[in-house]
């Protein structure tokens, strides 16, 4: 069939452009409906992990350059970190909206109390943050809003790290060398595989949560359909808002720019999609349905012609074949009177000899 044969592509196009393809569509197999999704998110979390991994690219080359400007000396002595920027500041803060809206403190200069507990108060305010002070970091998470406090003896000891050997020159050179590639390449192969998961097992909820209006729809519309249609036309509803939700998030990335209710928007499309491929169905059932109901008519007019007209060769037939009986017996009454006459001839004849 033709809708087995379609490629990823042409499906992607029908799915956007030809409402009236959306029949087609229906007809598929749950398994390559799921897999026509699975490609399509795929290549959302290419983009995204790409995104992502060109931010992190470019906050490495940030962060390289401004230790290299702006910091003097980095050093790990007796558990402690000592950071010593060359400006006057003891404090050094740094905005990041590149990859992640974050907020780094740096104060490991500073002994008064006052300015710490200040730079502690500053992180818990952040969405997201670093604070690295003298003997310890403070993270705060902006998933959980918790800020978690570590030293840095036990991050040693937990992870086997030496901090010992650390300086601006070794710092600069990991974030030059070979290894920040590989381990940039990794993060993008585990961003992909990671985002996959993540935006695959979310669209197949909002398939499921949309598949309840396309019930809705097809009750309402009066219209029969398999529960695998009803999956195929949800599924394929969430094409274009899946292409905007990537053009969106690509503008969003470099721009900033960004859609206070996308989300509504996403879900009024594909609403939008499935309302509008079920009347087109229902549009066809119904054209379909006045042609069949024309053929059946026409089937019905010439059987009643072909019966009357059987019926008509019939009683031609039978008249046809009275008249042959007719024009036998006719003949033969015939055949008869003149036998008879025969016969009389020959009697009137007979005395004529006697006499003689």
């Amino acid at each position: 069939m033709e809708n087995k044969k379609s490629s990823f592509f042409k499906k992607l196009k029908t799915s956007i452009f030809d409402f009236d393809g959306y029949q087609i569509l229906a007809t598929e197999k749950i398994g390559r409906t799921i897999g026509y999704i699975a490609i399509l998110m795929l290549i959302f979390s290419i983009i995204v992990s790409a995104v992502y991994t060109f931010q992190i690219f470019g906050l490495i080359n940030t962060s390289r350059t401004y230790i290299d400007t702006q910091i003097s000396e980095i050093k790990y002595e007796n558990n402690n970190l000592n950071i010593i920027p060359k400006g006057e500041d003891d404090v050094i803060t740094l905005d990041i909206n590149n990859f992640i809206s974050a907020r780094v403190i740096i104060n490991t200069q500073t002994e008064d109390e006052n300015k710490i507990q200040d730079s502690i108060s500053e992180i818990k305010k952040a969405d997201n943050g670093i604070l690295l002070l003298k003997d310890k970091v403070l993270i705060k998470d902006a998933l959980t809003n918790n800020t978690n406090e570590v030293d840095y003896k036990t991050i040693c000891e937990r992870f086997n790290i030496d901090l010992s050997n650390i300086s601006k020159e070794s710092i600069l050179s990991a974030l030059s060398g070979q290894d920040i590639n590989i381990a940039l390449a990794m993060f993008f192969v585990k961003a992909i595989i990671y985002m996959f998961i993540l935006y695959f097992s979310t669209v197949l909820i909002d398939i499921l949560l949309l598949v309840i209006l396309t019930y809705i729809v097809t009750r309402i519309s009066r219209l029969r359909l398999k529960p695998t249609a009803v999956y195929n036309i949800s599924a394929y509803s969430l094409t274009l808002p899946i292409i905007l939700n990537i053009l969106y998030f690509l503008i969003n990335s470099f721009t900033g720019f960004t859609i206070k209710y996308f989300q509504v928007m996403y879900t009024a499309i594909a609403s939008i999609y499935i309302i509008t491929a079920i009347l087109m169905i229902k549009s066809d059932v119904i054209r379909k349905q006045l042609e069949l109901n024309r053929i059946i008519e026409e089937q019905v007019r010439i059987k009643l012609e072909l019966k009357q007209k059987e019926e008509k060769e019939k009683e031609e037939e039978r008249r046809r074949n009275e008249r042959e009986d007719d024009q036998k017996k006719e003949k033969k009454e015939e055949k008869k009177k003149n036998n008879d006459k025969g016969e009389n001839e020959g009697i009137n004849k007979e005395p004529e000899g006697d006499n003689a």
